[in-house]
This record gives C-alpha cells, structure tokens and sequence, in this order.
C-alpha cells in the first residue's frame, strides 16, 4: 500500500529504472556501455508495447490513489467548509481575503484545543454519509443543513462570542492574529496549501472585523421553528441573550 501519488510515482519509476538496467545487462552482460548503445536501448524502450501493460496497471493504481487524496482531502476540510460557509460570498467578491481562514482556524484552535480534532472527525463522517465529499461541484447543501453540524456550528459560534466578553481587549488581539501572513494559502474558502512566512500583514482593520463576524453570528440572532429550538437546545440559553451584547459591540464598529 503507498502512502501518497508521490510515493507511487517514485516506485513506478524506480521499477522502470530497473527495467532499463535489466534491459542493458541481458544486451551487454558486465561489458561497459557507451552513451549512444545506451541511447539505442533507451529509444528502443520507448517505441517497445513490452510495458504497455505495466503503464496500464499504473495509471489506473494512480487514479485510484487521487481518488483517495480528494476523499481524504474532502473529509479533513468537512469542518473548515461548515465553520467558514457564511462567510463565501464575502470571498467570492473580494471583500475578505482568503489568507484570513488560517488565522481564523488558530482562532478557534486556541479556544477549542484538541476538541477541534473531534468536530473535524465528526464532520466527515456526516459528510461521507451523505455523500459530499466528492468533486468540488457537489452540493453541499444537505452537509449544512444537517442538524448535527448546526449543534457543532452553533457551539463554535458561541463559544467564540463568549471569547469577547471584554470586547475591546479581544478584539485587538484578534485583529493581531488575523492580519498575520499564514503559512497556509487557501486555494478555495476550504482547501490550503502550505506555503512559507512572509512576515505580511493581511488587510484585516474594523471593516474586515465587522464583515467577517458579522456574517458568522448574526444569523444565529434571527434563528426560528427548529432551528431555534435547537439551538437552545445546545446552547442553553436563547440567541438573543447569547449574541445580543457581542452584536451590539460590533455595530460599534460600523458606524465607528
């Protein structure tokens, strides 16, 4: 079993690599080799349908293996898809930076600790269940609907609002770790890739503040029928009396 596209990748061609050397020790024996008999069985190598089969088994081996990666990719992500999806459109239209969700991501890290492990496990397997964690274009509708990611995103959510309960001192921290240059890019609002510290910081002041958590908590405030009651459910407590003070703090901020 190999562990990534890479590891196959170098093995396939260390078997062709083997090939080749079996192919000069059955033409030559222990006789040295120049570069243009070399070349002759390098060339007649390419040309040669002997190997037809082992590139067919090796393709399919590797497209396999991709299929794997972008399940395994899908199911790691599960939870960063959920706890950023409000916030896509702002993404989409370039009101926010897409650098931003790594820094939110140590956001939530510093506040839920290895708990952020279980929301991830359990976020992919409502995502395999239903059958989201295909291509990109799938819907992810059903995944952000579903009751048991409401229950993680609301305690997220929360959880970060009661983070502020002196909200100036927490803003200012939070402004510092937003505007850092992450050492992940996002490729898409849930999918990174590393990429080294540049020492930038990200545009990230009041307006990004406001747009950013305003899109995640707000909703939370206008929730009715079930959502409602599940969220008290959750919480213990009504929206209001959870998310009233936080909201009012950040209007602040957008007459400021």
């Amino acid at each position: 079993m190999f562990n990534s596209g890479p590891d196959y990748l170098r093995r396939t061609s260390n078997m062709v690599l083997d090939a080749l050397l079996l192919a000069v020790g059955e033409r030559f024996g222990g006789k040295p080799v120049n570069m243009a008999d070399l070349q002759r069985i390098v060339d007649g190598t390419k040309e040669s349908t002997d190997l037809d089969h082992f590139y067919r088994a090796s393709y399919e081996q590797l497209m396999r293996l991709v299929e794997e990666e972008k399940r395994r990719y899908a199911r790691t992500n599960a939870f960063g898809r959920l706890v950023v999806h409000p916030l896509q459109a702002h993404f989409e239209q370039g009101r926010l930076d897409r650098r931003l969700i790594g820094n939110f991501f140590f956001f939530i890290r510093s506040l839920f600790g290895d708990q952020v492990a279980e929301f991830t496990e359990a976020a992919a397997l409502v995502a395999e269940e239903l059958g989201v964690v295909g291509e990109e274009g799938e819907s992810w509708d059903p995944f952000y609907a579903d009751p048991r990611m409401k229950v993680i995103y609301y305690t997220v959510m929360v959880r970060v609002v009661r983070a502020f309960r002196i909200f100036e001192s927490r803003r200012d921290w939070v402004l510092k770790v937003m505007q850092h240059d992450p050492t992940s890019v996002a490729l898409s609002s849930n999918v990174f890739v590393e990429k080294s510290f540049d020492g930038e910081a990200l545009p990230f002041g009041n307006r990004e503040f406001f747009l950013f958590f305003d899109s995640l908590i707000r909703p939370l405030r206008d929730l009715q029928g079930d959502d409602l009651a599940l969220f008290v459910e959750t919480v213990g407590d009504e929206p209001g009396a959870v998310v009233g003070e936080f909201l009012r703090e950040l209007s602040r901020l957008k007459t400021a």
